[in-house]
């Protein structure tokens, strides 16, 4: 068993690490327009499936249109998803630093593959995990994670990403496991977060790590 103790980073993907906003509030206007009805672009931001039953549409029905958008494979290589220029350089020094890198992104596997292998990211992570955009939070897949790596092993954690979500689970992993956990919140939209630390680009993460 690994009695080394590690500094443990745990990223969100899209929209903290890759910029894919466009792609996805595009896919989400388009199966609005496909089932017949239209929807703003900050509209398109929230949770889809609670916007679809709003308009009287079933999660059914909607997964079956956003089934026609184009390919995460197709939008990487069209440019539409594009990696944040600091991204690479900030997990390169992370990793030189010996920090543990882990990922939980609120993704099917396949496309969250997809997206780590076009941009080369895939190395630098220890674990990979993701659930399915259904679930109503990510606290039960942080809990899952923090187990797989083994809790002993860790001497602090942070949780990084750009939606609140994403970071306070921090809370819930410091509660559970009574692991130190500190929550980074990536605000390049301007906003910000009480009790966390706020940012305003991924480089912002290594005077904080």
């Amino acid at each position: 068993m690994d009695s080394k103790k590690y500094k443990d980073v745990i990223f969100d993907l899209d929209n903290t690490l890759i910029d894919s906003g466009n792609k996805i509030k595009t896919d989400i206007i388009e199966t609005f327009q496909r089932l017949g009805k239209t929807i703003s672009p900050t509209e398109s931001t929230d949770n889809w499936y609670e916007l679809a039953e709003s308009y009287g549409i079933n999660k059914e029905q909607f997964d079956k249109e956003l089934d026609k958008r184009k390919s995460w494979e197709q939008a990487l290589r069209d440019g539409d998803v594009q990696v944040f220029p600091e991204t690479p350089s900030v997990l390169k020094e992370l990793k030189n630093k010996g920090v543990r890198i882990s990922l939980l992104s609120k993704s099917i596997p396949e496309y969250t593959k997809q997206k780590l292998d076009y941009f080369g990211l895939t190395p630098y992570f220890t674990k990979i995990s993701t659930i399915h955009p259904r679930e109503p939070s990510k606290r039960q897949g942080a809990l899952n994670l923090i187990k797989s790596l083994d809790p002993k092993t860790i001497e602090k954690a942070y949780f990084i990403g750009d939606k609140e979500e994403d970071i306070v689970i921090a809370n819930d992993i410091r509660q559970e496991y009574g692991i130190d956990s500190e929550g980074i919140y990536v605000n390049r939209n301007g906003t910000q977060l009480n009790g966390f630390h706020n940012i305003k680009s991924l480089e912002g993460v290594l005077n904080i790590i």
